[in-house]
């Protein structure tokens, strides 16, 4: 069978990524450009999307960047003690991320 990956994503706690490798039967590997990836079968990976996780904002997105993209996305802002966090699926979490990312960009003139 042919393998697929997906991206993992940065501020995903290890324990979570854990839990993923195990429930969905995923491996992970390290691309030439060393972006960290899950692989496994394509079912197996539609899955893991709908996985529910929290993941660590890193520093720089602003409030207004942040709230809209949890307005605009299926995800909730929490606080931990690592700093704010996105709950919800990895999907839209993914998407969220993306989308503040675009601002930033956007924001940064880049």
């Amino acid at each position: 069978m042919v393998k697929h990956t997906m991206r993992v994503l940065s501020g995903l706690q290890p324990k979570q990524v854990d839990v993923m490798i195990s429930e969905y039967h995923l491996n992970m590997l390290q691309s030439d450009t060393g972006i960290i990836l899950f692989e496994g079968e394509l079912e197996d990976l539609r899955r893991a999307i709908k996985h529910v996780v929290d993941v660590t904002l890193p520093p720089g997105p602003t409030v207004s960047e942040i709230r809209e993209a949890v307005d605009k996305f299926d995800v909730q802002l929490k606080q931990s003690d690592e700093g704010p966090q996105l709950h919800g699926s990895y999907e839209e979490i993914n998407n969220a991320i993306n989308y503040i990312v675009d601002l930033m960009k956007e924001r940064l003139d880049v």
